[in-house]
């Protein structure tokens, strides 16, 4: 039941298995701005080298791929990805992990907290089908999705391990938080201080503190945090190591960003808008909420702690409105990092749907101290609020219609079982229904699926004809001009872009090429101000093509025409004007020393560009890449003299050099460009990224699979043995 609700949302992709999901309140899908284009790498690269690329060329001028986690590069189920179909993996994927969440909620309550099969199914369709989860499924954050989905099944775990103190249950949860970390270390976050609070309520309230429990329970907790490194170390070196030059920090007023007004919060908990966009939507479902409020109990401490979680996340989601966000921010290590405090509902949608199961057992035991008036009284409320909101806006829609009938049949459903003119038998089924239709049609309202053709249509003329240019070369557009996507299906390789995590002197530089010269924190390569179109936001500021012909940006791309010296106009395509930037330096040169000047950074990049130009226009040191792939560039270089072979590619950590088969360090030119020294002569360069990070976490990952490998067997074993010595 839990799978077919599932596949109810995703009805569209049985018929068409390769249409892609977007979200109805945008244009634009991060399923195929920032997922697409390193799927496509990473089955591209495996086609051609059965290997699985750790540095990407497709946008930003170059980034660190095994670090990046919308890749899922260390993600196993993402390895589909190099033998089906991109976008019917993508639908695979989230088929898959909305029903393995919702799976994982239900053992939790079967198994763990002991319910009965309908109540369970509750909690695991309210979480499955959760309004927000699905808005950011909606949005395309498959990463969100499948970290989301390891929630549940990490809880599960740790209930277990300190209901049973079995070490199964420590791997479980470890394997969980594994998961996690390479799919969304952000959800990791959120999980842990989960788990952390809820196994101190656990020993410090529920249990009481009393020594010989935690002296039973602690050194078993500390496997989990200790396991789960070990086998997400693959992921996580990288990504700590990138950690150290990204711009991901943020200042509290970027951290805050999506906060909820108390007005929001309570309008999109109970008049849901997917038009909100997917970090505003809070939706956990009205008849849900009905059932967890009847989860609620004196008796029970752990419900306690649910409907904390949920409030703490209702308080939190104001960010700055309140001072809970700024204490997490400044003490709870972290946080400095994840901007949108609404994604806490997230993890409040988990403990709402443990609470929403609790309550129709409740229901089922008849534990429940139904007030028949307060009902009637809730009930008429909702039912005159919803209809006079439809009448005052003049529109009868989802969400008012949702507030009118949702909870007033759910709270008469309940009464007639209450008052036992109902049977049990009808009345759970009914209300798991109930919850079904509720959460569904409001997904729906977030959902729709694109084809490929529609998907791929926009800029693709112009994109098709700079595929057919000579000669590697980077694009610009400072309009947004070439889709990510777009234009890594077209295999060009751009100097903007969008990504949720980039170099910092990255940023400061682009902020210099492209004239805007504001370096601070955004997803967007150039950061375009939300208050001005895409195609407009640009239109007036001149980018540096020297600096930009540093990158080997051959090409600009935009919505509008750029008559400025330096450009040459090469045609018009797709709405589309290209430019060729007569500046643009070649994918890499020789230069007979670094830029020394003792000026600003920008003098510096100055000086480079004057010496790459004249490097270039004498001739007297030629280079020429005569391979090019992900991780490993081949270059010929002549130099009449020792001097300084420079790539038009960005400097990180990782990469190596031979020259003519020696080793030889690649250091940082004007602290952006990569350099490799070189002596008079022929010779023939190679550049390899071959990352410490990744080499330790994969050494550190296989350690802890075999010890989860050798636990596994060795139980086996045991439980072999065991009934031959009980027969002799």
């Amino acid at each position: 039941m839990l799978l077919l609700a599932v596949l109810f949302l995703f009805a569209p992709t049985l018929r068409h298995p390769n249409y892609l999901l977007y979200p109805t309140y945008s244009p634009h899908s991060d399923l195929t701005v920032s997922h697409w284009p390193k799927a496509y790498l990473m089955a591209r690269t495996w086609g051609d080298t059965r290997s699985l690329p750790l540095w990407t060329p497709a946008n930003l001028s170059g980034m660190p791929l095994a670090a990046n986690q919308v890749a899922m590069r260390f993600y196993p189920l993402a390895w589909l990805f190099l033998f089906l179909p991109l976008n019917l993996v993508f639908n695979l994927l989230y088929v898959f992990h909305l029903f393995w969440g919702g799976l994982g909620v239900f053992w939790l309550l079967r198994a763990g907290i002991d319910l009965d099969s309908i109540p369970a199914l509750v909690g695991a369709l309210t979480f499955a089908l959760g309004g927000k989860l699905l808005a950011h499924a909606a949005g395309g954050h498959v990463i969100v999705v499948a970290a989301m989905a390891w929630m549940p099944w990490a809880l599960l775990g740790t209930h277990q391990l300190l209901r049973e103190g079995r070490l199964r249950w420590a791997a479980l949860a470890a394997v969980a938080l594994a998961m996690q970390i390479a799919t969304d270390v952000r959800i990791t976050l959120y999980t842990a201080y989960f788990l952390l609070a809820y196994v101190l309520w656990e020993l410090l309230v529920v249990e009481g503190g009393r020594w010989t429990g935690l002296r039973f329970s602690l050194p078993r907790l500390a496997i989990i945090p200790a396991l789960a490194f070990l086998l997400g170390a693959a992921q996580f070196l990288p990504l700590l190591e990138l950690a150290g030059y990204s711009n991901r920090s943020l200042p509290p007023e970027e951290a805050a960003n999506f906060a909820m007004s108390p007005l929001t919060l309570l309008v999109g908990l109970l008049l849901p808008d997917a038009q909100a966009g997917h970090e505003l939507v809070v939706y956990l479902g009205l008849v849900s909420l009905v059932l967890a409020f009847l989860g609620l109990s004196r008796a029970d401490r752990r419900t306690w702690f649910f409907g904390a979680v949920v409030l703490v996340a209702a308080i939190y989601a104001l960010g700055p409105a309140t001072p809970l966000f700024d204490l997490v921010y400044r003490w709870l290590p972290g946080f400095r990092w994840v901007r949108a405090p609404a994604r806490v509902f997230l993890p409040a949608s988990l403990a709402v749907a443990i609470l929403a199961g609790m309550g129709v057992q409740r229901l089922a035991r008849r534990q429940i101290h139904w007030s028949m008036p307060g009902a009637l009284a809730l009930g008429v409320l909702t039912l005159g609020l919803g209809l006079g909101l439809a009448v005052l806006f003049g529109q009868v829609n989802r969400a008012t219609l949702g507030l009118a009938l949702l909870p007033s049949i759910s709270l008469l459903m309940i009464g007639l079982m209450v008052s036992r003119r109902l049977s049990p038998r009808l009345a759970l089924p009914g209300l798991a229904l109930l919850v079904f239709a509720d959460l569904a049609s409001f997904d729906v309202t977030a959902m729709r699926f694109v084809s490929p053709t529609d998907a791929f249509a926009n800029r693709a003329v112009a994109a098709d004809y700079l595929a057919g240019q000579s000669d590697l070369f980077r694009t610009y557009s400072p309009s947004y001009s070439l889709p990510s996507h777009v234009a890594a299906g077209a295999d060009l390789q751009t100097a903007d872009g969008v990504e949720g995590v980039h170099l910092a002197a990255y940023d400061r530089f682009m902020a210099l090429a492209g004239g805007y010269e504001d370096p601070s924190f955004s997803v967007t390569i150039p950061p375009f101000p939300s208050d001005l179109e895409l195609d407009e936001a640009f239109r007036d500021i001149q980018p540096d093509l020297r600096l930009l012909g540093l990158l080997n940006v051959e090409y600009l791309v935009a919505a509008f025409p750029m008559d400025w010296p330096g450009l040459t106009f090469v045609t018009q395509v797709d709405g589309t004007y290209v430019y060729r930037n007569l500046h643009a330096l070649p994918r890499a040169w020789v230069i007979h020393s670094p830029a020394q000047t003792d000026g600003s950074w920008a003098a510096q990049l100055s000086v480079l560009a004057d010496q790459g130009a004249q490097a270039i226009a004498t001739g007297e040191s030629l280079a020429r890449v005569t391979r090019h792939e992900a991780d490993r560039i081949e270059v010929e270089a002549q130099a009449s003299e020792k001097g300084v072979l420079v790539f038009s590619e960005i400097w990180y950590p990782g990469w190596r050099a031979t020259v003519d088969g020696e080793a030889q360090p690649v250091e940082p030119v004007a602290d952006i460009l990569r350099g490799v020294q070189v002596p008079p002569g022929t010779h023939h360069i190679v550049l390899l990224y071959e990352p410490a990070s990744v080499r330790w976490g994969g050494r550190l990952a296989l350690a802890g699979w075999v010890a989860i490998a050798t636990g596994g067997i060795s139980l086996l074993v045991r439980r072999a043995v065991r009934p031959k010595r009980e027969v002799s």
